[in-house]
């Protein structure tokens, strides 16, 4: 091998090492670029992860309260809806007396008449759901039909009545709703 032969072979290796080199380092380069691009993607689907589970629990949290709001409106509503109902049966055993006494008073049984008139304020007294101006304003009216009994009136029977009447039909005397 000649001198020329060797440097011709040396500039072939020289130019064959930094061909090499700069292949390693555009390699080394774009390595580093898409790792570093990798990591900072990742960096940011994690911070997305971790926001998504944080608005995950706060939805949980609100729709949990929601949950509870609803059901405390529901359980509101079943409980006015059960005094109503025992409202109405207490009512009802008012109303059967009433019905009993009108009956006495008929037959001219004053004294039968006046247990049942009591019977109804013992009725009214137990009627679960009365509110005081409800238990008032038929007490008093049962007041007013014992006084009428007391003086042996007939026409305490349409007292009576008109009260049985206003029990079945419509608001309750007092009260502002039916």
């Amino acid at each position: 091998m000649t001198n020329e032969e060797r440097a011709a072979r040396g500039g072939l290796g020289r130019v064959f090492r930094s061909i090499v080199i700069w292949i390693v380092v555009i390699v080394i380069a774009v390595g580093a670029g898409f790792g570093t691009g990798y990591f900072l993607r990742d960096k940011e689907a994690r911070e997305l992860g971790q926001l998504s589970a944080k608005q995950t629990e706060e939805m949980k949290a609100k729709i949990t309260l929601l949950e509870k709001q609803v059901l405390e409106a529901e359980k509101s509503q079943l409980e006015r809806a059960l005094a109503r109902a025992r409202l109405k049966a207490g009512l009802e055993d008012v109303l059967e007396s009433l019905t009993r006494a009108s009956a006495e008073i008929e037959e001219r049984n004053f004294g039968r008449a006046m247990q049942k008139i009591e019977a109804a304020k013992g009725a009214l007294s137990e009627a679960s759901g009365a509110t005081p101006p409800v238990r008032d304003a038929i007490g008093a009216k049962l007041d007013e039909i014992k006084a009428g009994l007391d003086q042996l009136d007939i026409k305490v029977r349409e007292k009576i009545i008109a009260l049985a009447k206003s029990l079945e039909e419509g608001p309750i005397p007092g009260s502002e709703s039916k």
